[in-house]
């Protein structure tokens, strides 16, 4: 029995047929590779936005609107003053005030930062810049004297009770006995250059008491910033208002970018995400 090879014509047919098929794998791969790609582009954007977000609307929702806003230097920077506790005014005097102060996180109450507090006159908040550490070791006496009990969180340990609490800064007419306090922190956001993704813009905090500053998420579209909503409108504006008191709230325009522009793109992928934050104690 003779034996056949292939000939010439079926190994050229072969070799055709067996191209064709590498050149669609490859395209699938290469398709599927853009595409996997662009998924973690807009997945890592995504994440910039959204865990910063976090961040802001736990602090920004605390601001009150009297003194809440220190400074705005543009729609990139901005300086607020964010409470961290809250009480009643137990006794005051030697420019002391001695506070009953609700039940707060510890970990957040003993972080550091302090740099004064407000008393309430009204519906305003006066605040009195001073970074003598809170005494966290005050005297029951002025409290007990005037009746007002400080209450343990419920069921919680004391960790995260309410404390008695002395607060040094100057008062020029002493407050009535129950005025409400708040212990604050100056804290400054800023979009600038980021150190963790050299060439992109980051979103900085600094606590302006102690010049501690941290690089909280990158990187950011130029397009980030800050927008106002003035007194009652409900419509942010880019410009700062020439009374920072009329500031009701915030709009924050994140933009998040991927650290890494996707195969096959000529940038990298942005996430745009817009949210309003409107402050508390309104007058309007």
């Amino acid at each position: 029995m003779v034996r056949r090879g292939f000939t010439l014509a079926e190994l050229m047919v072969g070799i055709i047929v067996a191209g064709l098929v590498g050149t669609a794998l490859m395209g699938m791969l290469l398709t599927e590779a853009k595409a996997t790609s662009n998924r973690d582009a807009w997945r890592n954007a995504r994440g910039v936005s959204r865990g910063t977000l976090n961040l802001l609307e736990s602090e920004l929702a605390m601001v009150e609107t009297s003194g809440g806003i220190e400074a705005v230097a543009s729609g990139k920077d901005l300086t607020l003053r964010v409470p961290f506790a809250m009480g009643i005014l137990c006794g005051y005097g030697a420019s002391v005030s001695t506070l009953s102060l609700l039940p707060t996180d510890s970990s957040l109450y003993f972080a550091s930062g302090y740099s004064g507090f407000a008393w309430r006159s009204g519906l305003t908040y006066n605040y009195v810049l001073n970074t003598t550490a809170v005494n966290n070791s005050a005297a029951a006496a002025p409290c007990t004297a005037q009746s007002i009990t400080t209450l343990p969180a419920p069921g919680a340990v004391a960790a995260n009770a309410g404390r008695i609490v002395s607060v040094t800064g100057a008062i020029a007419v002493a407050p009535p006995i129950a005025t409400a306090y708040i212990l604050f922190r100056r804290i400054r956001y800023e979009f600038k250059a980021s150190v963790l993704v050299p060439g992109q813009l980051g979103l900085w905090r600094t606590l302006v008491t102690t010049g501690a500053t941290q690089e909280i998420a990158a990187p950011f579209d130029t397009t980030s910033r800050f927008r106002f909503f003035v007194k009652d409108s409900t419509t942010a504006q880019n410009a700062v208002p020439g009374t920072l008191s009329d500031i009701r709230g915030l709009e924050i325009q994140l933009d998040g970018a991927s650290e890494q522009t996707p195969r096959g793109a000529a940038h990298p992928k942005i996430f745009r995400t817009t949210t309003a934050i409107f402050f508390f104690n309104r007058p309007d």
